[in-house]
């Protein structure tokens, strides 16, 4: 009766909880580019009104609406909306972070932090709630194909490192101008393990522990997430000012291939991850439920 209670009161608290969060975003975001003096590296991961629209979005999604199923629906894609754009301008962060470190000496964007540390927990909190209530009941099963998906978009990386390593010129203007050896060809090892976990949320494997699998899921789909967007957005930005990529030997379309398949992995991955905790929630409750019939 407790544990009820309290869940109770922490699924109430967190629209509370997004709405505060969503607030600071949005006057972090606005009050940033106010700041004199900020690095060069300021605003390259998302422009400076992402953090203000993900505010204004998410907001619109947390209001309570009436009953009727179309509002519900809307309620839903403003939350998603409003959630991918937290995501977007959260972009950036594990880079800021380093640069705290001696790892990375730099100056460090302490609006930019702020405004992305955030929209970070802004989106945890924003994706709990559209997770956890979804806009109507699910008439079908979750779909699998999404696990392929993101299999597939995980290889373009490692394919062409391979091809590089072993002497081929495939988006190179010569070989070696990615580098020599197999010793570059170790930056692969990440998205290889990354196929890996995409194969494996696509069947509900009794043998691997669920907790383990869904916190692979959801770390892995975070990551990239606040790294994609970001790396999409410099590199169109600087192809539309006409700037110099800063690619020698390499063309233009590989980096664009790169960052592409990194952002939908992300979004494949988190669909894989989400369709999996869904189907094996259904299958542990449908196990329960027969042990249940059976006791009876």
């Amino acid at each position: 009766m407790e544990s009820q209670s309290s869940h109770s009161l922490g699924s109430r608290a967190e629209p509370w909880i997004a709405s505060v969060l969503c607030v600071a975003v949005l006057a972090a975001g606005a009050l940033g580019p106010l700041v004199r003096n900020r690095p060069a590296s300021a605003g390259t991961a998302a422009p400076d009104w992402i953090a203000i629209a993900a505010a204004g979005l998410a907001g619109a999604g947390i209001v309570p609406l009436n009953g009727r199923a179309q509002w519900l629906r809307v309620r839903q894609a403003l939350r998603w909306s409003g959630l991918l754009l937290m995501v977007w301008a959260a972009n950036g962060l594990p880079l800021d972070l380093l640069r705290l470190t001696p790892l990375i000496p730099l100056a460090v964007d302490w609006p930019g932090l702020v405004t992305k540390t955030l929209a970070l927990a802004a989106a945890v909190v924003l994706a709990h709630l559209a997770l956890a209530r979804p806009a109507a009941p699910a008439s079908a099963p979750p779909a699998t194909w999404y696990g392929y998906a993101a299999f597939v978009l995980a290889l373009p990386y490692p394919v062409l490192r391979t091809c590089w390593a072993l002497g081929g010129t495939l988006g190179l203007e010569w070989p070696g101008a990615a580098g020599h050896g197999f010793v570059p060809w170790l930056a692969c090892v990440p998205w290889l393990l990354a196929a890996a976990l995409s194969l494996l949320l696509v069947p509900t494997w009794r043998w691997v522990p669920r907790r383990l699998l869904l916190a692979a899921g959801w770390c892995a789909t975070a990551i990239v997430a606040m790294t994609g967007p970001a790396a999409c957005w410099s590199l169109a930005t600087q192809l539309v000012a006409g700037g110099d990529l800063g690619l020698k030997g390499i063309a233009a379309w590989v980096p664009g291939l790169f960052y592409g398949s990194w952002l939908l992995w992300a979004i494949a991955a988190g669909a894989a991850t989400c369709s999996y905790q869904l189907r094996r929630a259904a299958a542990a409750g449908a196990r329960a439920d027969v042990t249940g019939r059976v006791r009876a």
